[in-house]
């Protein structure tokens, strides 16, 4: 049970550190207001109170809702179990807005759909799926061979909605099924290499790596897809890193003009970055290593890359 959640926190901590679009912020809060919120109603006015196991999660919702429904009066609070094994709970109560939020999300707790306009584009899919997860998701750890990921909806209509707009993503193919564990409906994976897809797809790339990494080691096949997703975003990372160089380097242009860096090696990395905007580390190097005719490493590349990012601090100060 420990590994199970230890993974499973680990997911929703790496989900609770994304930057997301305001469409997408309004999906993710509406799937997790759905399954994990509760109202309270007052004469004073409703009160919503959104309820987590992980600190990382209610740190989350209590930044966007803060950062982008500035009509709201939002309080942070935690209930400690005195039960054995039972987890701290931890709490965001909103006590004044409620009812513009629903509003402007556009979702109703007496509803069990998913709004058109929470679904109607693969990014809020994705956002709408990472809300379920944190409000309701598990997946056990992959050092267990009993591979399994889960969502919990309330009741059967809504385990049909959230599996009919799981049947939407055109990007992968999730093969989800539903299941009633006493009174709750269970949308769940056990396919190891579409729980790897899905960690990929709700950007939990870090968890993804780990889940694929460990699973490899332990029962290593010839099947080729157990690789795309660590490969994909390996290539996300190149692109990601290549871009904030190239940012650095066009600094370095205005300021002091690439072809008057003193360090040889730093020069001629900036125009090979330029040249091969796409290139990783080792092919970099390769080329570093052509060009000036001596060896050059990969730890080499790395290590002028900081050197760069220092230079282009001092500018910036």
């Amino acid at each position: 049970m420990q590994n199970k959640m230890s993974f499973t926190h680990e997911i929703k901590d790496e989900i609770a550190s994304a930057d997301l679009s305001y469409p997408a912020i309004k999906s993710l809060l509406g799937a997790f207001i759905k399954l994990n919120g509760n109202i309270v109603f007052n004469k004073d006015g409703d009160r919503l109170i959104l309820k987590t196991e992980t600190s990382s999660t209610a740190k989350y919702l209590f930044k966007l809702l803060k950062t982008n429904f500035k009509y709201l009066l939002i309080s942070f609070s935690f209930l400690k179990s005195m039960k054995l094994y039972k987890a701290t709970e931890y709490l965001v109560n909103i006590n004044q807005g409620v009812k513009e939020l629903f509003e402007e999300l556009g979702i109703s707790l007496l509803e069990n759909k998913i709004p058109y306009e929470l679904q109607d584009k693969e990014e809020k899919i994705k956002a709408y799926l990472a809300g379920t997860f944190l409000a309701t998701g598990s997946c056990t750890n992959p050092v267990s061979s009993n591979y399994h990921l889960e969502l919990v909806a309330n009741d059967e209509a809504y385990a049909k909605a959230l599996l009919k707009m799981i049947n939407k993503i055109k990007s992968i193919k999730l093969d989800f099924k539903i299941i009633k564990r006493r009174n709750k409906y269970i949308v769940y994976l056990k396919k190891s290499d579409q729980i790897a897809s899905f960690l990929a797809f709700i950007n939990a790339n870090n968890a993804c790596i780990e889940f694929e990494n460990i699973r490899m080691d332990r029962d290593f096949s010839n099947s080729t897809n157990r690789l795309i997703n660590c490969d994909s975003y390996n290539y996300k990372k190149t692109i990601e890193n290549a871009k904030k160089q190239l940012q650095d380097i066009a600094l370095v242009e205005k300021k002091l003009g690439v072809d008057n860096i003193q360090n040889v090696k730093l020069k001629e990395l900036c125009k090979a970055r330029q040249q091969y905007p796409e290139a990783n580390y080792s092919e970099l190097a390769q080329v570093l290593s052509e060009k000036l005719e001596e060896s050059v490493s990969k730890s080499n590349i790395n290590h002028l890359f900081i050197r760069l990012r220092k230079m282009v601090e001092n500018y910036e100060k």
